[in-house]
């Protein structure tokens, strides 16, 4: 799929229920990019937290920000990185990211261009919902200089050659947001319906 379709086929608020939708470029999310996790074998996860399409680059690639809308601060919000690939690649990056999470559940730290080092004290898998041709979930915690932490949820879903990685935070409140699993199901379905 090209760009232009996956824009098309990212869900759109009404879709979303409970949540506004707003596209992002990707200049704006590539911001900053951590490149080295100070263990090789969480990578992957060290990429996916800045929202970086994890190794080869993606042959298209769409973003949308969904803002929980009953929330008054606007700070619970979900991003969603939509990605088309080779099926062998999409296959290769479900399998990294998996294996990712049971080999570092004892966190890892991630030096970054603009930022000085992340460190994540606890990488959590999650139950993932069932949809598309895989996905894999889980949680990772941020250790804030003030002692306090961060949790990051994150929920990649694969159909085919495509890839939806959806990252949730809340940036004000420090606490656990999770990606809805109907938000899950509706844009595989909605992917899936686009690319027949």
């Amino acid at each position: 799929m090209s760009k232009g379709e996956l824009d098309r086929a990212a869900l759109t608020a009404s879709e979303a229920r409970g949540f506004s939708a707003e596209p992002i470029d990707a200049e704006t999310i590539e911001f900053e990019v951590r490149k080295a996790a100070d263990k090789p074998a969480c990578q992957p996860l060290a990429e996916a937290s800045s929202l970086v399409a994890y190794g080869p680059k993606a042959k298209a690639e769409a973003y949308r920000l969904y803002t929980a809308t009953k929330d008054d601060l606007s700070v619970h919000g979900i991003t969603a990185h939509l990605m088309s690939y080779g099926e062998n690649e999409a296959k290769a990056k479900l399998q990294k990211i998996r294996a990712a999470v049971k080999a570092c559940s004892g966190g890892f730290a991630a030096e970054g261009d603009a930022l000085d080092s992340v460190n994540y004290s606890a990488v959590r898998p999650l139950a993932g919902v069932e949809a598309g041709s895989e996905v894999v979930a889980y949680r990772l915690v941020v250790r804030l200089p003030n002692g306090r932490s961060m949790p990051h949820t994150y929920v990649v879903a694969r159909s085919g050659p495509l890839v939806v990685t959806y990252q949730g935070l809340d940036i004000m409140r420090s606490k656990a947001v999770d990606v809805p699993e109907a938000m899950v199901v509706r844009q595989i379905a909605k992917l899936e319906k686009a690319a027949s």
